[in-house]
């Protein structure tokens, strides 16, 4: 079975003081309504950095400030995973958030850009080499040989229809959580640069 998950990537945080933030070097911390005030706090934090170019402003309030006037981007995008075979496509270096609605590009039959380092693969099915309808996607161009995720191409639409009530949900928390009485301007921008609200 396909799993398809927004996600933010928190492993290049060392240490963020201003608010709340759960355990982040892990790697990506997941988008959606079901998250912790802690990892909201985590998000929002990743985010800030990234777009303060690593340096932090003089206090909490400036940092996240600097997301409310500037396009806001995030390192992160979307997580694919088969929970059958345990393989996941992980977004690569050099891609964001921003760009999750690009998955869309596969239903006519393009693929979407899925960053670098390593670099993942994308294939189509043509009922010979596997079954028609299907992208068949490896964590790194350079093993094709082993196992591989497959999304159905007609199944995709519902996924992402997952993905983006995940990411509303986490708006929600956005709205709820941030620090600062900042909720519903970080919630806006978020909604805007992210493209959230906007139907599929």
């Amino acid at each position: 079975m396909i799993e398809m998950s927004a996600v933010v990537a928190a492993h290049h945080l060392v240490r963020f003081p201003d608010w709340p933030t759960g355990p982040y070097s892990d790697g990506d911390v997941v988008l959606s309504g079901r998250m912790s005030r802690e990892d909201v706090g985590t998000v929002l934090a990743s985010i800030a950095e990234y777009n303060n170019e690593g340096q932090h402003e003089a206090d909490g309030p400036s940092t996240l400030g600097v997301l409310l006037d500037k396009d806001v981007i995030a390192s992160g995008g979307l997580l694919v995973r088969d929970t059958e075979t345990g393989v996941e496509i992980e977004p690569g270096c050099c891609v964001g958030l921003e760009t999750w609605r690009d998955w869309q590009y596969l239903l006519d039959g393009r693929t979407p850009w899925l960053g670098h380092d390593p670099w993942p693969e994308v294939r189509f099915g043509d009922g010979v080499q596997f079954g028609a309808g299907v992208a068949r996607l490896w964590p790194d161009s350079r093993d094709t040989g082993g196992p591989a995720c497959e999304v159905r191409i007609a199944e995709l639409p519902g996924h992402l229809a997952v993905v983006r009530q995940d990411l509303l949900g986490f708006l929600e928390l956005v709205r709820e959580w941030a620090p600062y009485g900042m909720g519903e301007r970080l919630a806006d921008v978020f909604d805007e640069h992210f493209h959230i609200s906007a139907p599929l």
